[in-house]
């Protein structure tokens, strides 16, 4: 029995994100850019409220969570990695004639990126305890489905919260807050964490060994770690665009342009003013074109458009989303029908 009880801890052990054998994809996290996954064929924004998935090929739009049937929802952040997606699904269980939620289920569901097939890698059982009842869990207002960014990392679900980043194991559902300093927008590249302290300095976090360091030339009001670095706004130097280098330790400016956002694409860089003019840029930092622009943005890491979702109430009090596609080359937008 002892034998049979440590083969199933093994076999779960293997199964957790981070543990089974294999070469890991390189990852480029970005929790300002967490509201969207985008696949050869597929682009999902999510709003406050919902989230829809466009076809690229063609341009129909696809209520999202793919099986929601009217009782699913999910949280606005998604994880990217090793060829799948993750995200938070809550499933409700509604009396019989679906007036009222008797209750939710919420789990972390990963989905493959090419076939859109699901597995459940987690249900989270917010009500009770778990794994013989010998281990304490979150206290119930962390439910999931209020998480706005997530990772997973060596079987640990990462997520923030109001005390800091967070962490449980998710085989045991043991829980704690990991590091209570990070409070703002973050980047994970696989391994590290970068945020910025109260200082707005840059900080890199080991998840694997604990150990950080603060990079006191870098101070940043935003950044984003992208394949070719860590691109931020420079808070020394009125929000102008800069460069840094985590393998060398080195610091370039890019652009005079003072912005108060940034993001990126597989060969572009974008910043947003506090005047409303969006700015799309080479990754040397010369420009390339420039818009009117108001709102938030969605950058797909490939493809020839960028996207906008705003949400409204319909006359019947739900909730609908518009959908912008706005073209890289010129940056000029479309309404999707």
């Amino acid at each position: 029995m002892k034998r049979r009880f440590l083969v199933f801890l093994l076999i779960l052990v293997l199964l957790l994100p981070g543990c089974a054998g294999g070469k890991a994809g390189q990852v480029f996290y970005n929790t300002g850019s967490s509201d969207s996954f985008s696949t050869d064929r597929y682009l999902a924004v999510a709003g406050f409220y919902s989230a829809e998935m466009i076809d690229k090929q063609t341009g129909e739009r696809i209520p999202f969570p793919l099986d929601a049937g009217g009782n699913a929802s999910c949280s606005s952040s998604f994880f990217q990695a090793n060829g799948e997606i993750y995200y938070i699904k809550t499933r409700n269980q509604t009396d019989s004639d679906g007036s009222h939620i008797r209750s939710s289920i919420e789990e972390l569901v990963a989905m493959d990126e090419n076939t859109l097939e699901e597995r459940v890698v987690h249900r989270f059982s917010w009500e009770s305890k778990w794994f013989f009842n010998l281990l304490d869990l979150p206290p119930k207002d962390y439910g999931m489905s209020i998480v706005y960014s997530f990772f997973v990392h060596g079987g640990y679900f990462y997520f923030m919260s109001n005390d800091g980043l967070c962490r449980m194991r998710l085989l045991t559902e043991q829980y704690e807050i990991y590091l209570p300093d990070v409070k703002r927008e973050y980047s994970y590249d696989g391994q590290n964490l970068y945020y910025t302290d109260d200082y707005n300095r840059l900080v890199i976090h080991n998840l694997d060994t604990g150990n950080s360091r603060t990079v006191e030339d870098v101070v940043a009001s935003d950044f984003r770690y992208t394949p070719g670095g860590l691109y931020y706004l420079n808070r020394q130097a009125e929000d102008t665009l800069w460069r840094y280098d985590p393998a060398t330790g080195e610091t370039e400016m890019l652009s005079d342009i003072s912005a108060m956002s940034l993001y990126f694409d597989e060969d572009s860089l974008y910043l947003q003013t506090n005047d409303g003019v969006l700015i799309r840029l080479s990754q040397s930092g010369e420009e390339l074109a420039r818009a009117d622009f108001f709102g938030s943005l969605t950058v797909p890491y490939q493809g020839d458009f960028l996207y906008q979702a705003e949400e409204l109430l319909d006359e019947n009090g739900n909730f609908i989303m518009l959908l912008y596609q706005i073209r890289k080359s010129d940056l000029s937008a479309t309404q999707l029908p």
